[in-house]
């Protein structure tokens, strides 16, 4: 596969067009419940890993530094950094460890690793910051107090600013399972429940998770790996194309190329069938027919100087899918103006169904299809793997104060409550649903650092932070938000496994007038609801078994007294109350019970209760004082 095969719309595109963006701040956490997880269950990611697989990270901004001055990352996985050559056993890039991290921190001068565009940082802030880069706090993420890994894995095109020079963009596909397969080794090194985030993604591939990134997504959910991927920044344009041929006869689909650069034509269609192609140019001239490939495995490419044109087989399509569909790829990179593909259907023994994106073309920009347009089908492919999670993005509110004291609005992104224009749409190739739920990523504040592509646009720094923290949108705002709930589900249940956690998060949803009947491929099962979630989190943890014998904890939350209810009669059960700290606060013994209640001491908030059984087995569960 081609590393320039896959094209990934960030939000550097909204920048440079003067579209500001946003992170966590108030009015998500507000959206979403957050703040009343926090003041009811005083949740914080202590003892959850969060892998963040992005753009890198800055690790000397305050929110990734404890309150010892020390790191809160286990390591840096930096792939793209020459330096190392490859010096490790996965053969690329560069990994760092803790001690060489704080090391760094301790000694200054030039960063091991780092994120010069800025999207990598605000993201793990919206995720896992601490929010000590202000005396408030006012900017923390979701889990201020989880351990982190950060991968590296794509690089930002940006041009010079300030004193600072551009950089190159850089995205190699085959980075990404390399890239799980470190965060799997070092998960299982830490020893703690984690979630992973990888935030890129856009549209083209055969999206019905078969390709061979999204097989890869699946093998890591399948080793107990919870795994969050957003759906994709390209909504709100004609940017899908559907429609049937028929046997010898021809159809044409018209392109709009309304801007400079590289266009990607991706279109799929059933292997029992062959369409011959051609392509008429903006001026007329008419490139073709070629005919299509013979069989599954066989190829019938054409390089046409500014269009190239890749037409193959199911077995040698470019994206490794094991679906049974051929792919026509065309990378259009000459003038612009409207080119028309022109298909005929030489044979016809499957359905003559055919499916076509477009990259770029999202609801900035004018390169769209003029016809065969049918809405939706616009996720990225990595969010069709079955196993991930795939959150989507509506607006909360979308104005803010600069760090200049100037009001600042967002417009023609959706009103507060609709979905984001951007946000990507279901359902897959498939016809799965393909988005789970929606998250406020309208708009969210994220850590930002001196001197990085974010931080030059002072209009996106927030007011009252220290030039430390602006505004992060889009389904990259939404997605690490999301993601941080997790990492608190899996504090309060640390044995919740993925299928378990997407459940959850489905089932703690709202529905309103905006996102009508649920599911749907719009919104998923509704706007996602923390406090809903921890609550059905803790609901998980009513049932437990401890040495064969069955017990169940209810109710809880309680605002008072817990009932421990045994499905075998013990002869001895002691009930050990105690802090999160490990405080012994009261010890409760019964004698051939199976159904003991303990009043619980102290103030609201989270306790641990250790049932010993016939003092040989414990078990330690986590209950709610109201």
């Amino acid at each position: 596969m081609k590393t320039n095969h896959i094209k990934y719309i960030l939000l550097l595109g909204l920048l440079l067009s003067g579209l500001t963006s946003y992170s966590q701040g108030v009015f998500p956490r507000q959206e979403t419940h957050l703040d009343e997880v926090e003041t009811t269950y005083g949740l914080t990611g202590e003892d959850v890993l969060v892998v963040m697989i992005d753009r890198g990270i800055d690790y000397r901004h305050p929110d990734f530094i404890d309150e010892n001055g020390n790191t809160r990352l286990a390591y840096i996985y930096d792939m793209i950094d020459p330096t190392g050559a490859g010096d490790n056993e996965f053969g690329v890039g560069t990994i760092f460890t803790e001690d060489q991290i704080n090391t760094s921190l301790q000694e200054g001068g030039t960063p091991l690793s780092t994120d010069r565009g800025g999207h990598g940082t605000a993201t793990t802030g919206i995720l896992c910051g601490n929010g000590s880069g202000t005396t408030s706090g006012e900017f923390k993420g979701v889990a201020p107090n989880a351990k982190i890994i950060s991968i590296k894995l794509v690089n930002d095109f940006f041009p010079a600013f300030g004193d600072q020079p551009g950089q190159d963009s850089f995205f190699d596909p085959t980075y990404i399972p390399i890239a799980l397969e470190f965060a799997a080794q070092k998960i299982e090194e830490l020893g703690l429940p984690s979630v992973t985030l990888m935030n890129i993604g856009s549209i083209g591939g055969p999206t019905d998770g078969t390709s061979t990134l999204s097989r890869a997504i699946d093998d890591f959910v399948a080793l107990g790996h919870p795994f969050v991927n957003g759906t994709g920044d390209d909504g709100g344009d004609a940017n899908h194309a559907f429609n049937t041929i028929t046997q010898g006869n021809t159809h044409e689909i018209e392109v709009q190329k309304a801007t400079a650069g590289n266009l990607r034509f991706d279109l799929w269609y059933d292997e029992a069938d062959r369409f011959t192609v051609s392509i008429m140019r903006p001026n007329g001239v008419v490139e073709g027919p070629f005919e299509a490939p013979t069989g599954p495995n066989d190829v019938a490419d054409q390089n046409l100087g500014d269009i190239f044109l890749g037409h193959r087989g199911a077995n040698v399509e470019f994206f490794g899918a094991t679906s049974p569909r051929r792919e026509l790829l065309i990378d259009i990179s000459g003038a612009t103006g409207v080119y028309t593909i022109i298909l005929e259907g030489t044979t016809i023994n499957g359905s003559g169904e055919f499916r076509a994106t477009l990259n770029p073309a999202a609801f900035f920009n004018d390169n769209r299809f003029l016809t065969d347009v049918v809405s939706g089908y616009s996720i990225n492919d990595l969010a069709s793997a079955e196993g991930a999670i795939t959150p989507s993005d509506y607006v909360v509110h979308n104005s803010w104060t600069d760090i200049d004291g100037v009001f600042r609005d967002i417009t023609g992104q959706g009103e507060d409550g609709e979905l984001w224009l951007g946000s990507s749409e279901g359902p897959t190739h498939d016809g799965r649903l393909g988005i789970d739920f929606t998250a406020p990523g309208e708009i969210c504040f994220g850590a930002y650092m001196p001197n990085t592509f974010y931080s030059n646009f002072r209009f996106n720094i927030a007011e009252n932070s220290n030039e430390l923290y602006g505004v992060q949108n889009a389904v990259s705002a939404a997605n690490p938000l999301s993601t941080g709930i997790i990492a608190l589900m899996l504090e309060v249940n640390p044995d919740l496994t993925p299928i378990q956690i997407k459940s959850i998060l489905q089932d703690s949803c709202r529905q309103d007038e905006q996102t009508g009947d649920v599911p749907n491929a719009s919104w998923g099962y509704g706007k996602l609801d923390a406090l809903l979630a921890i609550e059905h989190t803790f609901e998980t943890l009513t049932l437990e078994e401890v040495n064969g014998n069955v017990l169940k904890v209810y109710p809880n939350p309680t605002s008072d007294v817990v009932t421990l209810e045994l499905a075998n009669l013990s002869e001895e059960v002691t009930i050990i109350q105690r802090s999160l700290l490990g405080q012994e606060l009261k010890r409760s013994t019964f004698s051939n019970m199976t159904t003991m209640q303990v009043a619980l001491e102290g103030r609201s908030g989270m306790y641990l209760m250790e049932i010993q059984l016939d003092a040989k087995t414990s078990k330690t569960i986590k209950v709610i004082k109201k």
